[in-house]
């Protein structure tokens, strides 16, 4: 939380900064295709081929554009967005296979303090653990 007026330094509650490098580590972990996401859209968008709104709300996907246009044009940076959406899927499924009540716990958690989401530091600590271990040990061809 940050403290103090004009001119001092910011101070962050040590509880939320653990919670946001816990989720960052999370998010890594599972990899929100960012590269992947950003070369397609930034080739979409230099292209002027496609709607980037309607792959963003899960209407379109790379590869099954409106008859893709930029299939063609953006090609290989459209693959390699399947590509990591399928492998990030595939850690999903790891999560929920091995994690399920983690998961779930993780969830209720968030859910129940949406408004203090740092409260639920040891159900994300449990989380990660669990799907770093699972992946580790049953995918070891999914790390990133």
């Amino acid at each position: 939380k940050k403290m103090g007026g004009q001119g001092s330094k910011r101070v962050v509650d040590p509880v939320v900064q653990r919670f946001d490098e816990l989720m960052d580590h999370f998010d890594k972990v599972l990899d929100r295709c960012d590269k992947e996401t950003i070369a397609y859209t930034k080739c979409i968008n230099d292209k002027g081929v496609g709607d980037v709104a309607a792959i963003y709300a899960g209407r379109s996907r790379p590869g099954n554009l409106p008859q893709d246009k930029a299939q063609g044009v953006c090609g290989s940076s459209a693959q390699a967005l399947a590509t990591c959406f399928e492998r990030r899927e595939q850690r999903y499924a790891i999560v929920r296979k091995h994690c399920g009540s983690l998961h779930s716990g993780y969830e209720t958690c968030m859910m129940d303090n949406a408004k203090n989401p740092e409260l639920c530091v040891s159900a994300v600590e449990g989380l990660l653990k669990c799907v770093t271990e699972s992946i580790d040990r049953h995918r070891p061809d999914l790390r990133t």
